[in-house]
């Protein structure tokens, strides 16, 4: 289990026809159990229409969390297109007038441990690039997910690289690894070109940082509670944060960064450290050799456990195959309702096999991909078509997703995963309804 403190302080994570920016965002109400997450209530809903089924509020409480009807092949192209197309409306509406997205205000009373203000702008800075991220591909064909796209641009453009708030807690670890996913997929963009040699020296900046704060045993955290200093000690490092920023890094290397000797390998030992026999990884490095604590269990690890597959496969290590790929898929979707249950409720960690909300769609981002790299086969089809219909289902009414109350971030950041697994999604759901 993560440590006292950690529990207590885990997170992550206009144009022509365009709706005006945001003047204020509305952050998310507390809700305390997963059929409420949306904050608001369910309208009625009309009788089922092209294979999807709507519940109306009576109806979900009565439908288990792991029941949600998988959408028919005839209709999941539509649906993904529809809930796709209400994400990227939020995500419009909601843009701060600076550009941004996020904001550190909050409705509630119990809020995660945050150290210095530092923070705030390291959740800030995350939660704008990966909905800016979101945004790139709709705004070949948008003209208001443009505006907002170059928006978005700009202010990341402009801002200096987010720092630690301490020596004991860094949690731009989340800035760092978007920051440099975006930047990859700016330039390579031929319609960019304008903004190309400013990400390029955004994200060698993010790939220097990165070896700065890597630990000592090769892994990424966003805590280091028993040590200060300038590298971390390595006893908090996460399999999660470790993987993602092996990906991260794997693509800035695609890109032409330099990235330093040794770093994504010694990166990889510390997933493989990791890495156990039941298909889960042990949450940290502080927890590896506790492998049947209830949150290194598969029912506690489905969420975060893709990412460390797809890492591990992407070098070739661990012997992770399609075969592992797909089997930990099947994992998430078979312990689903665990993982659900923990969306949406205040306390990190407080739901069955310790899951937490923050990383919900995190997760699913990460599923998405992992989808997108086994060959096209009807196994996959199936979970691909699964995996869409979990994120439709979960929309929230406004067009918004929503799995943790990390201050005023909560919504956007979410929102920004949503958009982004749908993108992933929408070419493999494509092809398996094709005849």
């Amino acid at each position: 289990m993560p440590s006292a403190r950690a529990v207590l302080a885990a997170t992550l994570a206009a144009g022509i026809g365009c709706a005006p920016v945001a003047k204020t965002v509305t952050t998310t109400a507390v809700v305390q159990s997963a059929p409420e997450v949306a904050a608001i209530p369910l309208p009625t809903a009309p009788p089922p229409q092209s294979g999807i089924v709507r519940h109306t509020p009576q109806d979900v409480p009565k439908l288990e969390p792991s029941a949600k009807p998988v959408i028919a092949p005839e209709a999941i192209v539509a649906e993904v297109e529809r809930a796709h197309a209400a994400g990227l409306a939020w995500a419009i509406a909601n843009q701060r007038p600076d550009g941004n997205w996020g904001t550190f205000a909050t409705q509630r009373s119990y809020e995660i441990y945050l150290d210095t203000q530092a923070s705030h702008r390291a959740f800030q800075a995350a939660t704008t690039a990966l909905v800016t991220w979101g945004l790139l591909d709709p705004s070949r064909t948008d003209a208001c997910a443009a505006a907002a796209f170059e928006r978005g641009l700009a202010v990341l453009e402009k801002r200096g690289a987010p720092g630690k708030a301490s020596g004991n807690t860094f949690y731009d670890v989340w800035a760092h690894t978007y920051l440099m996913e975006l930047g990859v997929a700016v330039v390579a963009d031929p319609r960019l070109a304008p903004h190309a040699d400013a990400w390029r020296r955004i994200v060698q900046g993010e790939v220097d940082r990165s070896r700065t704060d890597q630990g000592t045993e090769g892994g990424w955290g966003y805590y280091d509670f028993n040590f200060t200093g300038v590298h971390p000690s390595g006893q908090q490092s996460t399999s999660f944060n470790t993987a993602a920023m092996i990906l991260a890094l794997e693509a800035a290397k695609s890109m032409g960064a330099t990235v330093p000797q040794g770093e994504i390998a010694d990166g990889a030992r510390a997933v493989l450290r990791m890495q156990l026999p039941s298909g889960a990884f042990a949450y940290g490095t502080y927890a590896e050799l506790t492998p049947r604590a209830d949150y290194n269990k598969v029912s506690g690890s489905s969420g975060r456990l893709q990412v460390c597959n797809l890492a591990l496969h992407s070098l070739g290590l661990g012997g992770v195959t399609t075969e592992t790929l797909l089997r930990g898929i099947e994992h998430l979707r078979d312990t689903h309702h665990y993982l659900e249950i923990g969306r949406g409720r205040v306390r990190p960690h407080e739901a069955f096999y310790r899951n937490s909300g923050y990383y919900y769609y995190y997760g699913h981002f990460y599923a998405a991909r992992v989808l997108a790299a086994c060959p096209a086969s009807a196994r996959r089809a199936e979970l691909a078509r699964w995996l869409a219909s979990v994120m439709i289902h979960d929309q929230n009414p406004d067009g918004s997703w929503f799995d943790y109350p990390l201050y005023g971030y909560g919504k956007a950041y979410a929102t920004g995963y949503g958009l982004l697994t749908l993108q992933v999604l929408r070419p493999l759901v494509a092809q398996a309804t094709t005849p």
